[in-house]
């Protein structure tokens, strides 16, 4: 990330009534970072956009970009900055992460996990990079290749409950419901309030006839949807 301006500098930038000409790449993409960071998104994608006009190849300006398209729905967008973004720097890792972000969600599995892989290939301790790749592995049902980066993952951050939740997910794909609770049961240890551990770790309990923990589960998977909000979010 490029450094900030300091704030005198960005305030001189503001007020100036046609600042197109008088000012530099990195000027604009300080504002439009700032803009970005105070939800103004459409105003970050102008600046953003000046920065680029001025520097065609400001990789972080395309990066950034992409993602603000992506949270606006304009995927097409996205994928665009994030392809240039590459070609640009074929060294860069976030521009395949997030590439890869929007395969996965659009259904092109196989191109998302391509994106991860090279990702991993870029930067071999990036837990994002492990962390997605496992997860569209685990679409796939290619549960052993998911279960190696769920724990790569977990090796590179040991608290991180949703690798535990979602291995414990691949064990159950593959059956091995003893070992799915063990990480699941670890899942709910680093994080009790997500509900889909508890709720995954009924599924594997009553698969092996444990009937009453299952029901125990799931009534903790009721408690806990309950508590969630209208919006969506957990307290």
């Amino acid at each position: 990330m490029k450094k900030l301006a300091p704030i005198f500098l960005v305030l001189t930038i503001l007020s100036v009534p046609d600042i197109y000409g008088q000012s530099t790449a990195d000027d604009f993409f300080n504002r439009a970072y700032d803009r970005q960071r105070d939800g103004d998104l459409r105003g970050a994608i102008e600046d953003y956009s000046r920065a680029i006009a001025l520097d065609p190849k400001d990789v972080d300006a395309l990066n950034n970009r992409g993602n603000i398209r992506k949270n606006l729905g304009d995927l097409k967008g996205a994928i665009s900055d994030f392809t240039a973004a590459i070609k640009i720097d074929p060294t860069a890792a976030p521009p395949y992460i997030n590439r890869g972000n929007i395969r996965k969600s659009t259904g092109d599995v196989e191109g998302a996990i391509s994106d991860y892989g090279k990702a991993i290939d870029l930067e071999p301790d990036t837990t994002p990079g492990y962390y997605n790749r496992a997860n569209a592995l685990r679409e796939k049902g290619m549960w052993a290749a998911a279960i190696a980066d769920f724990s790569k993952v977990i090796e590179l951050n040991p608290s991180h409950a949703r690798a535990f939740l979602n291995r414990g997910r691949a064990r159950t794909g593959m059956k091995d419901f003893a070992t799915a609770i063990k990480d699941l049961t670890k899942a709910a240890e680093l994080d009790g309030t997500l509900a889909e551990i508890f709720q995954e770790r009924a599924t594997a309990y009553r698969a092996l006839g444990e009937a009453a923990l299952a029901a125990r589960d799931d009534q903790r998977t009721a408690e806990l949807k309950k508590l969630v909000s209208k919006d969506g979010t957990r307290p």
